[in-house]
């Protein structure tokens, strides 16, 4: 179950720039209009550099997709079943489908247009924000930190002698709740700035993420 989770948020991360969408040809062009002075086609060599005002309008732009996300999942519910039967009322419904699945792609473009965020900006935010926020998420289910506390509490009432006998399991639990907490590998991929401005939101990353789950599992509030 884990691994589907961690699979939704890299597939969906609210990440605007699909390239199949990019591949529809002349129709898309109008889907990906980009916002006023901002440069769709400009990328910076390099890893992408987040700053608190991009962050803070990718914030918001998660937001409002996740309405997008829950209105394209209710669009497609039930779509497979009726394609595969093959009768005129599955290929209506298949034709709705594409339907939902280009208002999704309008709506991403006018959230983006409203947070003054280019696709270049939606998708290397969302590369680093995934993989930031996948590890801390993580980190939280697995709950490590708890774990750690009870072995080294469990470990202080062991006679020395068999205390001992813990202590590489102990520095186990240590350096894996430490990795959760400082994301060595991630800050080593895409800098330690990235991860720090990532990090100054978040509690509105999980939230956002938590939020994007119950869509997807039919359970949002």
């Amino acid at each position: 179950m884990r691994k589907v989770l961690w699979g939704l948020w890299v597939l969906m991360a609210f990440s605007a720039c699909k390239k199949a969408e990019e591949a529809q040809g002349p129709a898309a062009g109008a889907v990906g209009e980009q916002a006023p002075g901002v440069n769709e086609d400009a990328v910076a060599p390099g890893p992408y550099t987040v700053t608190k005002e991009k962050l803070d309008a990718y914030v918001g732009y998660q937001r409002r997709m996740l309405d997008v996300y829950g209105t394209l999942v209710k669009g497609m519910q039930n779509l497979g079943a009726l394609v595969d039967a093959g009768t005129p009322e599955a290929m209506a419904a298949a034709r709705e489908g594409l339907k939902v699945v280009e208002a999704k792609a309008k709506a991403e473009a006018e959230a983006r247009r409203e947070a003054n965020l280019s696709e270049a900006d939606v998708n290397g935010i969302a590369e680093i924000v995934t993989a930031v926020i996948s590890q801390r998420q993580l980190g939280r289910t697995l709950q490590y930190e708890e774990e750690l506390q009870k072995l080294e509490a469990l470990q202080a009432r062991l006679p020395p002698e068999q205390q001992e006998g813990m202590a590489e399991q102990v520095a186990s639990m240590r350096a894996q709740v430490e990795a959760f907490q400082k994301l060595p590998d991630v800050r080593r991929d895409y800098g330690e700035a990235n991860v720090d401005v990532v990090l100054t939101r978040e509690e509105d990353l999980i939230q956002n993420y938590q939020e994007m789950i119950r869509v997807f599992t039919g359970t949002r509030r």
